[in-house]
This record gives structure tokens, sequence and C-alpha cells, in this order.
């Protein structure tokens, strides 16, 4: 094929999608036929900066591609720009440029003149401004606008596109100056651009409306806030703003609430505490006249209902400014006026905004919280609305509170919440089953879960038991509530909630650690999984979005991945939650089921992981579109939203986590990964924490919610993400051969702090991973760094010696002598953790080996570290690590065993156990465990059949 236009170059290209060797190969055929071809010359340089990550090379192939004929092509200078912008970035180490350079510019330039047609010149210099915003490259994309707008200055221009044109020129010169101020040594740049932009922006606010350019609509106010917010000219804005043009008036009257919101959100963003306090007590004491002069005024309604925050914002300006003094005397006036001395109501926006008012007067909220629970406990809000203030009142008006809700519930007839027996019968026909009174019910639930089920502090020993008795009353009066299996109830969440909270319990306090990072017996996690697992079957809409996820989340957590994958279809999640949510049920799915499952429902973990990376990147495109389509229709007035959005996408931790996990897994898989996104310094960089820590209901007097329960093994956050690459992605990159550099990230203190996010089999396996880096580092930098390697050869066959042994003593017996209720643990997520972190070191050390017979012992080598390693070591590892290899199948195998003999009988026997078990059976029919019982044996199956799909090699 000739490829002698861009058409022919994409066809190709589809037939090689992936930058792989074997596009190599045919790139490198056809150019041997054309070697001057500067669309296969373009496409050689972004294999040499995918393949071989040979940026100067890149470079250079894009240079040469420039000087060929017909390399003028629009489309193809595109191409070019994208490989030399990350060439560039590559080279100069660099997160971010603002320009390729001057010689790319000198070749559009030129290109331009090229062009006869007016039309064609704009369409090449939109163009470039698209393809440069693309690339964050804002120096080229101001170029790009300047350029454009001396072409359509040309010509008879419209008085809509001379507005468009001024516009673009302001965000152009915003963003150009934003990454200025971000560049070593731009700061001077940053000022020009700057001050140009709100030179430009003023002369459109001032400009009469018989002039192009002037203001018309609340969209031209609205950009010129966000430009000054970014400047931090917060207080400038408000001045100009305070004093507006005559023309301007009528419209500023108009959206005058629209106004007072932006002064307020961006005095906030830019933390300019005073000037934020000065606007909310203005636009506060606004709408108190307001309702002064008019009693039938909304005003003031409006600010207390959906303009809330005002004064949550105000009360921080307000804690930000002053002493506590003056604090309490500026808000006891604030309170008087607003609401007088004897403030009643029935409203409950009114009586949430009078309550937050007087809570921070160091007024007791007893009363104040009766009258609301009174009032609005029919509303399901009731309870976040009330727990700020129950938060802070002592041990004495928690009871009395409580004492008042059972009351209040009592006299509606609600199932009254004590301390009784947990076996005490309940009268369902006694209930009348309205809305209103499903409603009380939970909220009635939820407080007295959050009053004795729940603290900020661990729970003393002694009162242990009497925490234990309150859970079960909770337990109890959710599994048989009326309302226990309806969907987007509370209920069914506090039923599982007190489950996991009885086996955190009894996991904290057993004395010895089991050797699999787990405990002999996990009955009350599987009663709260299969509850969780029937409260979906029972949703028939699958309207409970969250009660799949967590659902889903509580199957990982006993290890079986292919139920969980089949409840987390359930959650039914749009793109643009996927990196939200995501990590709940990706993080670690490498480490618990790399190989998925097989047959009816059914998962793969690359395709898991793929989706979600997929789906941000064609977020982040379609972001990409919608803010610079091409310079004509650019929406300048969205451009910095859309720009925040856009690397929200981009610089996601959602989409770390699944880059990593798709790493690792496509290596214990024996898989090559070149295909595959890398992890170098850069990936970590700018990184936006994106994870919903708020997605399940929080009843929990603790900060740190109900995750800690519901998800033991803790999400992965930035400072563990450079745990990893320090310890595994680094050194792991050059065993397999991905990369000749051994590049660690700068910032120890973060990896420390990472350590606080692993499991105990993470913890235990980076004992390893220690050593094996000092050995790469050793074998590539040729040095050893104290007495590293002396120790090396001591320490490493002892701790793989270690690591054998306990698998070997885990081996489960054929059989067991204990009763049904009683058996250990068959399946549990530490339990896989613990296998596949030993099998991703084990290959690792296979691939250390390898590397010391290459470039150590290796007859012609003359690496120091040869004379320093014992004669047989390098054997001798290397049996005892397949000794070690064998014994971690072998366990796997006699669990297998386990499960395929007492699985079943185990799983029944275990669900029934207990008084929590008893209870159960009000809802789980023994069909229905039954049913469960035979679908957790073969996920159970599938996940430890996946153990023996690892190999060594």
């Amino acid at each position: 094929m000739a490829f002698n236009n861009w058409d022919k170059l994409r066809k190709a290209q589809r037939d090689y999608p992936k930058p792989n060797k074997i596009a190599e190969v045919f790139v490198r055929k056809a150019l041997k036929k054309s070697p001057k071809n500067p669309f296969l010359l373009a496409w050689e340089a972004n294999l040499s900066l995918h393949l071989s990550h040979d940026a100067e090379t890149a470079i250079r192939q894009v240079q040469q591609a420039w000087e060929q004929p017909g390399s003028n092509d629009v489309r193809l200078l595109s191409y070019l720009y994208e490989v030399l912008a990350e060439a560039t970035r590559q080279s100069r180490r660099l997160l971010e440029i603002s320009s390729v350079g001057d010689e790319n510019s000198k070749k559009w330039q030129s290109a331009a003149k090229a062009l006869t047609r007016k039309q064609d010149r704009e369409d090449l210099w939109s163009a470039l401004g698209k393809v440069a915003s693309r690339e964050r490259c804002w120096e080229d994309f101001r170029l790009a606008v300047v350029q454009y707008n001396k072409e359509i200055k040309e010509g008879t221009i419209s008085p809509s596109a001379k507005k468009q044109a001024h516009y673009t020129q302001i965000i152009a010169l915003q963003h150009a100056a934003s990454q200025q101020s971000r560049i070593e040594g731009g700061e001077q740049k940053s000022k020009i651009y700057a001050d140009l932009a709100r030179g430009l922006l003023k002369q459109a606010y001032q400009a009469p409306q018989v002039n192009p350019l002037a203001f018309k609509d609340i969209r031209d106010l609205r950009f010129m806030g966000e430009v000054y917010c970014k400047q931090n000219r917060c207080a400038e804005l408000v001045e100009l703003w305070s004093h507006p043009p005559d023309d301007l008036q009528t419209l500023m009257a108009t959206h005058q609430d629209d106004l007072w919101g932006m002064r307020i959100r961006f005095a906030r963003e830019e933390s300019n505490w005073g000037l934020l306090e000065s606007q909310c007590l203005a636009y506060i004491e606004l709408a108190i006249s307001k309702m002064a002069q008019d009693p039938q005024s909304k005003s003031f309604w409006e600010l207390c209902a959906w303009k809330f925050d005002t004064w949550i914002m105000l009360l921080r300006a307000m804690g930000e400014n002053h002493g506590r003094v003056e604090y309490q005397r500026i808000l006891s006036g604030l309170l008087n006026r607003a609401f007088g001395d004897q403030f009643q109501t029935q409203d409950r926006s009114l009586r949430l905004a009078y309550m937050w008012l007087r809570g921070m007067t160091n007024t007791t909220m007893l009363e104040d919280c009766k009258i609301y629970w009174e009032q609005h406990s029919n509303r399901i809000v009731c309870f976040a609305d009330i727990e700020p203030f129950v938060r802070v009142l002592d041990e004495e008006d928690y009871k009395k509170l409580l004492e008042f809700i059972q009351a209040h519930a009592e006299k509606h007839q609600a199932s009254k919440v004590g301390h009784e027996s947990l076996c005490a019968g309940i009268s369902r026909s006694d209930i009348v089953q309205t809305q209103d009174l499903h409603i009380i019910e939970q909220n009635t639930l939820k407080m007295f879960y959050y009053i004795h089920c729940s603290s900020s502090r661990p729970t003393p020993a002694r009162l242990i038991h009497q925490r234990q008795g309150n859970l079960e009353i909770v337990f109890r009066r959710a599994v048989t509530s009326p309302w226990s299996t309806e969907p987007n109830s509370s209920i069914g969440f506090l039923a599982i909630y007190t489950l996991l909270q009885l086996h955190r319990d009894v996991m904290c306090n057993k004395e010895p650690q089991h050797p699999l990072q787990t405990t002999r017996n996990s009955r009350l996690l599987l009663q709260a999984a299969m509850l969780a697992r029937h409260l979906v079957a029972c949703d028939k809409e699958k309207q409970d979005r969250t009660l799949a996820l967590l659902a889903a989340r509580l199957h990982l957590n006993l290890g079986l991945g292919k139920c969980a994958f089949q409840l987390y279809r359930f959650t039914k999640s749009k793109e643009m939650l996927l990196y939200s949510l995501s990590p709940y049920v990706l993080s670690r799915i490498s480490l618990a089921h790399p190989f998925g499952a097989d047959g009816r429902g059914g998962f793969s973990a690359e395709e898991e992981i793929e989706k979600v990376i997929d789906a941000m990147n064609r977020m982040e495109n379609k972001v990409q579109d919608t803010m610079v389509p091409d310079l004509q229709s650019i929406t300048w007035d969205k451009t910095i939203g859309l720009l925040r959005l856009k690397q929200k996408f981009k610089l996601s931790l959602s989409k770390l986590i699944c880059i990593t996990e798709r790493r690792r897994v496509g290596r214990l898989k024996g898989e090559s990964v070149d295909t595959l996104p890398i992890l170098d310094w850069r990936s970590y960089q700018g990184i936006h924490d994106d994870i919903d820590n708020d997605v399940f209901p929080d009843y929990d007097q603790d900060a740190k919610g109900p995750l800690s329960y519901i998800m033991p093994n803790r999400l992965p956050k930035l400072p563990w993400m450079f745990s990893n690459h320090g310890h595994i992605e680094a050194c792991t990159r050059v065993l397999y051969k991905e990369t000749p550099k051994l590049e660690y990230i700068r910032g120890s203190e973060a990896v420390v702090e990472g350590n606080e996010f692993d499991t105990p089999a993470e913890s235990r396996a980076k004992i390893m991973w220690l050593m094996i880096n000092d050995i790469v580092k050793i074998i590539t930098w040729e040095q050893n760094y104290g007495e590293s390697l002396t120790k090396i050869i001591k320490k490493l066959p002892q701790e793989l010696h270690a690591m054998r042994m306990a698998m070997q003593k885990l081996r489960m017996p054929g059989s067991t002598t204990l009763k049904p209720e009683d058996e250990p643990a068959m399946f549990h997520e530490n339990m896989l953790i613990s296998c596949y972190t030993k099998f991703e070191v084990l290959r690792a050390l296979n691939k250390t080996i390898e590397h010391i017979r290459e470039k150590v012992i290796n007859p012609k080598s003359t690496h120091f570290m040869k004379a320093e390693l014992p004669k047989n070591w390098v054997t001798e590892v290397e049996t005892e690590m397949k000794i070690c290899y064998e014994a971690i199948r072998d366990l796997a195998r006699s669990y297998i065993f386990l499960i395929k003999e007492k699985g079943e009988a185990a799983i029944k026997a275990q669900i029934r156990w207990g008084r929590t078990g008893q209870v159960l059976k009000k809802m789980l029919t023994d069909a229905d465990v039954a049913f469960y019982a035979r679908e957790y044996v073969d996920s159970a199956l599938q996940a430890w059949e996946g153990v023996l799909k690892v190999k060594l090699k």
C-alpha cells in the first residue's frame, strides 16, 4: 500500500491498532520502500515513543517528517504535534510544557502560507488550537488563537464572531497565565497574560450595549467571575460588580441571586476568609431586610432551604477570622436579628438554620433536638439533619434524647426499640404499615444504633458485652421489621452493619492471629454477606444500587469473586460514576481474583478493569471535544470548569489503581504488559482522589464511618500507590525487561505513609520485596550499599524457607472432626491475597535469578557481585523457591478438597449459628440458604482454582 495520504495511514493503523513489535516490523518494511514518506515517519516516531520510550529518537523522526513533501496535511501535522508533545515531556522529564517549540510553530506558519484559501488557513489554525489544548500546551494554543483571529478579521466579521474571537482570546490568555505560574521562571509571563486577560474582560464589561463585545447575559458575568477567581482577584471582582456600568444594572439586578452565589463561592475557593464573611453577612442581611419589609417575601426561606451552604460558609469564615468571644458576640447578634427571641416554626429549613446558629453559641441542644424530632422524624433526612447536634451531647443528654425518641415511636405505633431479649416476639399485626411509620422506624433505629452501637472511641473491655447486646437488639428489630426487605430502606443496612460490627469485635478479641491473616471462623461475616445477598434478591426492580455495591463488597471480603461481580452488575453505574465507585470492587483484584471466574455469571478481571479505564479515557475525550470542538465554536464560558473536569478524569486515583491492577494481573498470568499504560514518575503527579468515601450510609459516631468494618482491607490511597511503585512496580519493570532503567519516585515519606494501607499479607511480602529491590539496584547500578548484599545472602533464603514452612503448616487435613458450624473459614479474601502476594514475590524472584545468571554469574561477566555470592547460593535459592511454589499450590488443593467435602454443609450450619442465625430464620428460609450455599461453593472453588493457574515461570 502506498501511504501517500492520511486516510491510508489511518486504515493501516486500524489493522495494527496497538503499538507493538508487529506494527514496528510492518512500518520498517514499508519505510524501506518509501524512506521519505512523512506519514510512515510519523507512525515510526509514535512507535519509538511507546515501544522503546526513546524520546530523542521520536523527536528526530518528527523533524524528519516535517522536511518531507506532503507534510503540510493538517491531520498529519496534528498527529505529529501529539507525538512531539509527549516526546518533549519525556525528554525534559516534565509533567507539562507550555509549547513544543519554535520549530513546530514555524512549520505550522509555513503550512499556513502555502494555503491560498482564507477558510483553509482558518481551519489550520483551528486544528492547532484543538491539538494544543488537548496536549495542554497553552502557549501554542494562545498562538493559534492569535493567528486565527488575524485571519477572521481580514474579512467581513459578524458581531457574534467578533465577540467569540474576543472572548476566546481571553480564555487563551488565562490558560497560558495559569500554566506559566506553574512553570519555573514563568512568573513574569504569567503576570503579563493575566493582566491582559483582565484588561480584555474589563473592556467588554464596561462596553456600551451597542458594542458587539458588551456583556449581554449571565454567561458573560459568570465567565468574568471564573477568570477573576482563577487569578485570586475576588476582592477586585466584588468591587467591579458592586459598581456596575449603567447598561448592566438591569441585567445584574435580574440575576442578583446568582451573582451573590458566585461572590460567596469564589471567595471560598480563594480561601479569602475576610471577603467570604463579609459577602455571606451582606447576603444574609439583605434577606433579613426583605423579610422585614415584606413578611410574605421568600428570600429568607430560600436562604435557609436551597442556599443553606451560605450559613455553613459564614460559620467557617467566622471561625477563621475571630477569637471565641468575638465569634459568639457576632453570632448572637445575627441569631437575634434573623430569628428573634421566641422563634417558633414547623418549617424544616428555618428550624435547621436556627439550630446551626444556636449550636455554635455554646447552647445545649437537647430541647432543640427533641423539637426537631417531634416535628420531622417522618422525614428520611431527619437523622442526617440532627446528627451534628446529637454528636456533641453528653452521656446524660444521650439517655434523655433516646427515652424521648422511644416514647415518640411508641406514640406513633412504630415498633419500639429498647433493652429487650433478642428472642422476644413481635406482633406485626399491631403495626400500622404506613410510609410515615416506616420512616419513623428507620430514624428511631438509626438513632439507637448511633448512640448505643457506635462510638468514636474503642469500647472498654468491661462494656463489650453490653455493646454486643445493643447490637443484637438493633439486629433483631431490623430483621423482624415489616419493612426489612423494602428497597432503599436503611433498615436492611442497619441489620448488615450490626453483623459486621459483631464480626469485627470477635476478630479483634481473638488472641492468636491466624497465619493466613484471617480468623478461624468468619460465621458472622458469612451471615452478613448472605443477608445482603438476600436483600438484593428481594429488590425485584434492583433500585437499591448502594445495597448491591455493599453486597458485592462483602462477598469480595469472603473471597467469593463470582458472586460479588454478579451483584456488582446490579449497581448499574453510569460512566460518570464508575471512577468514584469502581475501587470498592477492583482494588486488589489482582491479588484475589486475577483469573476471574468461568461459566454462567462469570467475570474477567481484565475486562472489568479495562472497562473503567476505557470509560474514563472516553469521558476525558468527550470533555475535551466539548471544551474545544474548534476555535470558531469554543465554549469560552465553560472551558475553565471543563478543563478542571478533564483533569479529574486524566489524573484520577481510580484510574491509577486500575492501571496498577491491570499490570499486576497481566504479570501474574504471564502475559506481556507492553501494550498497557506504563507507570512512571509522571503517573503519580497531581493525582485527584475521586473515590466516593461516603457511598455507604453512615450512622456511626466514628469519623471513619462504616468503611472500617465494611472493607477492613483499606482502599488504596496515593501514599499506598507510591509505596507500591517503590517496592514492586519499579524493580518489576526492570526484571520483566519492560525497561532498562531503574527509576524510583522521590518522596520516601510517602512510601512510609503507604504502609498503613497494606494488608497483613502485603506487609509481610515487603520483606522479600525490599531484598529483591536491593539485588536489582546492585546489579543495575553496580554498587553495594553498605552491607546490603551480605545481609541479603543470609536473610533471603531464611525468609523464603519461613514462607514455605508457613504454607505447609496451613495445609488443611483431608477431613476435620469439627461440627459444621465450627469449621474454620474455607474461603476469605485474605487467604487469596496471602497466596497471590507470595506468588508475585516468587515470580519476581525467579526473574531476579535469571537476571543474576545473565549479568553476574555469566562466565563473561565482570560484575563485582560475582565474587561476593557463595558458590551454590543461586541454585539453593531456586530450589527453595520451587518448593515454596508447590507448597502454596498444595495448600490451595487442600482447601478445594475440603470445600467439596464439607463446604455446603458448613455454610448452611454457620448461617444458622448462634442467636443471630436464629433470628435470620425469619427472613432466610432453608431453601434460600441452600440455594445461596451452592452459589458460594461454586464461587469459592473457582477462586481457589485460580491459585492453581499461576505459573512460576
